[in-house]
């Protein structure tokens, strides 16, 4: 995948940001997009000197919760005439709070990041995506967009809507030979994490409190490593592997799991 053009949403921190290290150290040309200039600036004095191999790496500002910045980033993206081999979808909110604590407002934000923001930028790089076996779309849904979670009533709704556009999407992208990917990362140490934990219940630390962080280092190296597999279920660490077999196998147990945590620690 050398010399490829990789486009990555959300770029600046995170997964993203670890993401867009593995695909510059490959020697990929990388193009990231996050909402705040100086974030992306410092991601991009960091990147910048492991591009070794006669690759670059550049920086546009974004947010994905407004489809003309999409428009002009994509267009950004693309300006030299060059296809897109590799759009990895990254940019993303979490919100965790009781749902009576839990904002209109931050409902609405959270569908216009984690989905509607995924959705678009499919949508208007579409075009610019190179036809092929070699080309790929990755969007990053969430280990809580396949089971609900205490205190997630704003967040696993957005993002099980991401796992249902990635399965659509991998049909309709058959025609163009273009694989998709479906990432499902459980809790990573990242800033979105540090921000999502001010806020979370005591509750929901005790339920997701026995899975200790992935770095985003390893998870952008399990993801990479899923990427070139060509595989669609991209699932970092076997812990979380467990879970989500456990839960799709035996649906009850977690409910089971998470209701007797619930009921002790509501008392």
């Amino acid at each position: 995948m050398d010399k490829s053009l990789v486009v990555i949403t959300g770029g600046s921190s995170g997964i993203g940001k670890a993401l867009a290290k593995e695909c510059a150290l490959k020697g990929m040309d990388v193009i990231i997009g996050a909402r705040k200039k100086a974030a992306l600036e410092k991601t991009l004095r960091y990147l910048t000197p492991l591009c070794t191999r006669g690759n670059t790496v550049n920086a546009y500002e974004l947010d994905v919760s407004k489809e003309k910045s999409i428009i002009r980033f994509i267009k950004n993206c693309v300006k030299d005439g060059r296809e897109i081999d590799m759009l990895i979808n990254c940019a993303g909110i979490a919100v965790c709070k009781e749902i009576e604590k839990t904002d209109s407002d931050e409902y609405s934000e959270t569908v216009l990041v984690n989905y509607l923001g995924t959705a678009l930028t499919v949508k208007h790089a579409l075009p610019y995506i190179k036809k092929g076996s070699a080309s790929r779309v990755v969007n990053v849904s969430s280990m809580a967009g396949v089971m609900g979670v205490y205190g997630y009533s704003a967040y696993t709704p957005s993002k099980y809507a991401v796992v249902g556009f990635s399965e659509v999407l991998r049909n309709e992208l058959i025609p163009y030979g273009i694989r998709v990917s479906l990432v499902l990362p459980a809790d990573t140490d990242t800033p979105q994490l540090a921000n999502e934990n001010r806020t979370k219940p005591d509750i929901t630390k005790k339920i997701s409190g026995t899975i200790k962080p992935m770095t985003a280092e390893k998870a952008a190296q399990a993801i990479m490593k899923g990427i070139q597999g060509g595989r669609f279920l991209i699932i970092p660490g076997f812990t979380s592997k467990i879970v989500y077999t456990l839960n799709r196998i035996f649906p009850g147990l977690m409910y089971a799991y998470s209701k007797r945590v619930i009921q002790k620690h509501s008392k």
